[in-house]
């Protein structure tokens, strides 16, 4: 009985067998090609990459005046205006400094007040000495000097000195107090700033992001440049020492008391590889798409590409700088965006799907449905989806579609990358009932109420 019981097992998968692989045969020797229709309309080529939302515009602005933090007059969300208040640190020190360059430049003043003086006497000096060279006077008897001479001599022998040297050294002492006087002047102008800056304000509208100080620490002192982000350009301020002005100092994110971003001028940052950084230019369309809202899209221009390459593990790319025109309210900066760039564009021109073009070198061909073998075609825009044909077809005409023959089943699916059944009940690649990758009732773009599209 066992040994029945194997013998029927056996026939039965033989049988199984058969009618699986035996009996479709005649069916799939009867498999073709999905046609299609050359259509007129519009074909879009382009670009795609993902990166990143990033604020137009950031600041971290730092104290240009050191000192012990009083006050943090913003938190993290705040909005605020350019020039607003965000903390303030101890005045003190700042202005007894003040104070100290005032009195230096009330002496400095004085010092140039007494130089014009001496100035005055040697000039009044040599003016006299020059008068009684030039003075005819009767030679005098031995002993005997004019009055004026007398004062003359009288005044080089008490300086040590001639008329002419001690008006050359009085310019030069005058000079010396002048310049003197300028750089007190300078001293008390970077001292007065000094105490207006222990006041940080913000150099840019934008939101509070973070707040890296807090009351009572020690802050400032850095003359750093400064850095406003992607685009935009920071504040650069000088120390307080030196005699120039100071101001408010704008360092790298992170590195100043606060963090500041404009989050209503939103920018996608997004890298293309060299193939594709060849094809965009600014001013270029985009459409963008964030991850975190993946049913919306929205419209970007291509701002600026970055004139050097980043290379990572060998790949070229160039990084490409995304204006939104509208920002979403829910978009938040470090969101994953992505962007295509819409690179050509052909309108009201005949089209095919570019799986009906066969290219070989520079030739392009497609296979007519009629039966009458292949056609050479000349292309223009060539999209992800569908190619621009500008001479070889006419509009209406049928051809097929090459990327893999389609069974003859009506609820069936075609393989690789074919499109639409033909009729019947075919499997794959023909008969039967079934569905690789999918069966359905749509139709893409030929003959036939079988399908989605395979791959």
């Amino acid at each position: 009985m066992l040994n029945v019981a194997l013998v029927a097992i056996v026939l039965a998968i033989a049988t199984a067998a058969y009618l699986l692989f035996f009996r479709g045969e005649p069916e799939a020797a009867g498999t073709t090609r999905p046609t299609v229709t050359v259509a007129r309309g519009d074909v879009t080529a382009g670009v795609s990459s993902s990166g990143t939302l990033q604020s137009s515009q950031t600041a971290s602005p730092q104290f240009a005046t050191s000192g012990t933090v009083t006050a943090v007059l913003v938190k993290v969300g705040q909005v605020v205006a350019k020039g607003a208040a965000i903390a303030r640190i101890d005045p003190a020190s700042a202005e007894r400094e003040v104070r100290i360059a005032e009195q230096n430049q009330i002496a400095a003043a004085n010092s140039v007040t007494a130089a014009q003086e001496t100035l005055d006497d040697a000039e009044d000096a040599k003016q006299a000495a020059d008068e009684a060279a030039a003075e005819p006077t009767p030679t005098p008897t031995p002993g005997e000097q004019t009055q004026t001479q007398t004062q003359a001599q009288a005044q080089s022998q008490s300086q040590g000195q001639s008329p002419e040297v001690a008006v050359s050294n009085a310019e030069a002492s005058l000079a010396r107090a002048k310049a003197d006087k300028e750089q007190a002047d300078q001293n008390l102008e970077a001292a007065q700033s000094d105490v207006t800056n222990t006041t940080l304000k913000a150099p840019i509208a934008g939101t509070i992001t973070a707040i890296n100080g807090s009351v009572g620490s020690v802050a400032g002192g850095s003359s750093g440049s400064g850095s406003t982000g992607a685009t935009g350009t920071g504040a650069t301020g000088q120390g307080s020492t030196g005699g120039s002005s100071s101001t408010t100092t704008s360092s790298a994110a992170g590195t100043g008391f606060v963090d500041i971003s404009d989050l209503k001028t939103l920018q996608v940052v997004a890298s293309f590889p060299e193939a594709d950084a060849v094809k965009i230019k600014t001013k270029q369309a985009a459409t963008v798409t964030l991850n975190a809202e993946p049913g919306s899209t929205l419209t970007a221009t291509l701002t600026s590409v970055s004139p050097t390459p980043t290379t990572t593990n060998g790949v070229v790319s160039y990084s490409a700088t995304f204006t939104l025109a509208k920002v979403p309210a829910s978009a938040r900066i470090g969101q994953t965006a992505n962007v295509t760039v819409q690179t050509a564009k052909a309108t009201n021109v005949l089209y095919v799907p570019t799986t009906s073009i066969v290219t070989s070198g520079t030739t392009h061909t497609v296979t007519m449905a009629n039966g009458s073998g292949s056609r050479e075609v000349q292309i223009g825009v060539q999209g992800g989806s569908f190619t621009q044909i500008t001479s070889g077809l006419d509009e209406g005409d049928q051809i097929e579609l090459i990327q893999g023959a389609i069974g003859t089943g009506g609820t069936g699916q075609g393989a690789g990358q074919g499109r639409t059944g033909a009729g019947g009940t075919g499997q794959f690649p023909g008969g039967g009932t079934g569905q690789f990758p999918g069966g359905g009732t749509g139709q893409f773009p030929g003959a036939g109420t079988g399908a989605n599209r395979g791959r």
